[in-house]
């Protein structure tokens, strides 16, 4: 598949495992040079050499948190730009919110999880939206769940801040069309990724059920 964006610049968010990793390996695929980052260097790099065993494509690995919403602009953005001049391409990506229904969950957990799902969202558009409005094309693309259609039984958190990701590309897309930009959500079921099997997990201990039943 030829998409058109051989050289455009890709930022991916939790891009060493998952579904991050699977956008990595389809952009580089592309010819896009790419800027991955995760908390975790070790899978962070081994993503890196992954990507480098079938593709060419310049790659950028930053070991970064995207929930210290203080560092994202000087630990991530500014290096991406100073290292390429430009971002073409956002994917956000992190990791989901601790799951729990309402009434089994703590204060802290709902700020936690705005910063995990939401927050990060809002400062890296603030901060690379401008950028793309001066060069007249963009695309951004939201890793958020199926469950912004439909809320995930005991996921109350993800359901909530996910659904405020959609909302906001939904509200500001239009305004965005005109200079070239485009936001999209994808909006995946269930894959066999770490996030999937640590939710399984956490049923089982809740219901008593195994791994395998779930």
């Amino acid at each position: 598949m030829n998409l058109g964006i051989k050289d455009k610049i890709a930022l991916i968010g939790g891009a060493s495992r998952g579904l991050g990793r699977g956008c990595a390996l389809q952009l580089a695929k592309e010819g896009a040079k790419i800027a991955i980052i995760a908390r975790d260097e070790t899978s962070l790099l081994k993503t890196q050499e992954e990507i480098r065993s079938f593709s060419n494509v310049e790659i950028f690995p930053i070991q970064a948190d995207l929930s210290d919403i203080e560092s994202i602009k000087t630990d991530i953005v500014d290096k991406v730009i100073n290292r390429f001049g430009q971002i073409d391409i956002l994917v956000t990506n992190s990791g989901g919110p601790l799951p729990g229904s309402f009434f089994s969950l703590k204060d802290g957990d709902w700020s936690t999880a705005y910063t995990l799902v939401l927050e990060y969202v809002i400062e890296l558009y603030n901060l690379i939206i401008p950028q793309m409005k001066e060069q007249n094309w963009g695309r951004i693309i939201n890793c958020t769940s199926l469950s912004v259609k439909e809320p995930s039984e005991n996921l109350v958190l993800s359901n909530v801040f996910r659904t405020g990701v959609v909302s906001l590309a939904k509200t500001i897309s239009k305004d965005l069309i005109s200079f070239g930009i485009t936001i999209n959500n994808v909006c995946p079921g269930a894959f066999k990724t770490d996030r999937a099997i640590e939710l399984m997990t956490a049923k089982s201990n809740q219901t008593g059920a195994s791994i395998q039943e779930i």
